[in-house]
């Protein structure tokens, strides 16, 4: 046998407490300043990213401070106008940079 239809039933109206708005305005502003802040370290990465054309993304995430993943960074590429990265070059100038200081230490010395 159908259960049987009364039609819509009425819904009470809920009026939250002071502490209830209080507790989700605190938290809206918290989950506010999350969002800026996190734009705004997105924004510090992609300029160190920008100042070293050499650098490689992965070395940017595997930095313990970073909480992006390498591909999350690279992202950031196109929303921040970063210049791809060339890998092998990055470090071919890395060996280079190393002999480049090897050479001077021994002109000192």
């Amino acid at each position: 046998m159908p259960k049987p239809y009364f039609g819509k039933q009425p819904v009470p109206e809920y009026k939250p407490s002071d502490e209830t708005r209080a507790a989700i305005k605190a938290w809206q502003e918290a989950v506010d300043l999350e969002e800026r802040t996190r734009h705004a370290a997105r924004a510090a990465l992609a300029a160190d990213l920008k100042a070293d054309k050499d650098l490689p993304f992965r070395a940017v995430a595997d930095h313990p401070l970073v909480p992006w993943t390498e591909a999350t960074l690279r992202l950031l590429k196109d929303e921040y106008d970063i210049p791809p990265r060339q890998p092998n070059k990055a470090a071919w100038r890395q060996e280079l940079r190393a002999a480049r200081s090897e050479d001077q230490q021994q002109a000192e010395g």
